[in-house]
Order: structure tokens, then C-alpha cells, then sequence
């Protein structure tokens, strides 16, 4: 019998030090940023938002790609070849996708 404990001591060993692992947490973090989307831009209109061009206004559809701006007031602009076509305050929330539409 005490040769048989000499072998299930290292196993007794093994299996207690198994208990004793720590759970797994996963975290994931949430993108609550708003987003922006402009609908109907030519190719050549340029998306200014509080006063900075964005470059292609085109770009952001919506499909390929949104704009991620931050929660608050924002005055949005497209001009296509030097003429203002579209200008609007806009204000975004948490986790909210605006589409403008050019017209």
C-alpha cells in the first residue's frame, strides 16, 4: 500500500495543481463613437467638417467607409470645385451613423 502512494502522490500533485488555475476574462471594447456618411457626393466634392477638409466627400458613402468624429456639435460642408453645395449643423451622440445627402 505504501508503494502505491508513492505513485499516486505526484499524480494527487498534478491534479490539485490543475484546480487551481484562474478563470479566463475576456474584455471587449465597444466602439460608441458617432459616425458620419455622406450619400450623393461627386468625385470631385471635398468634405470639410468644423472647418477641415476631410478630402474626398465621395469616400465616406457609408458602404466602403464612415467618418468617426466625436460625440458633440459639428458644422459639416461640401463643396465641390470651390462652391458650397451642402452645409449643416449637425449634432452626434454616442454610437449614432448621421447621412447627409448631397443634393
Amino acid at each position: 500500500m505504501g508503494n502505491n502512494m508513492k505513485r499516486l502522490s505526484p499524480l494527487a500533485g498534478l491534479l490539485a495543481l490543475a484546480a487551481c488555475t484562474a478563470p479566463v476574462t475576456t474584455v471587449k471594447t465597444v466602439d460608441s463613437s458617432p459616425h458620419l456618411a455622406v450619400q450623393n457626393a461627386s468625385v470631385t466634392a471635398v468634405l470639410i467638417v468644423d472647418g477641415k477638409s476631410m478630402g474626398a466627400a465621395s469616400a465616406y458613402d457609408g458602404a466602403k467607409q464612415f467618418l468617426t468624429l466625436t460625440t458633440g456639435t459639428h458644422q459639416v460642408e461640401v463643396q465641390d470645385q470651390g462652391r458650397r453645395v451642402y452645409a449643416e449643423t449637425i449634432y452626434l451622440g454616442d454610437a449614432v451613423t448621421k447621412t447627409i445627402t448631397v443634393p
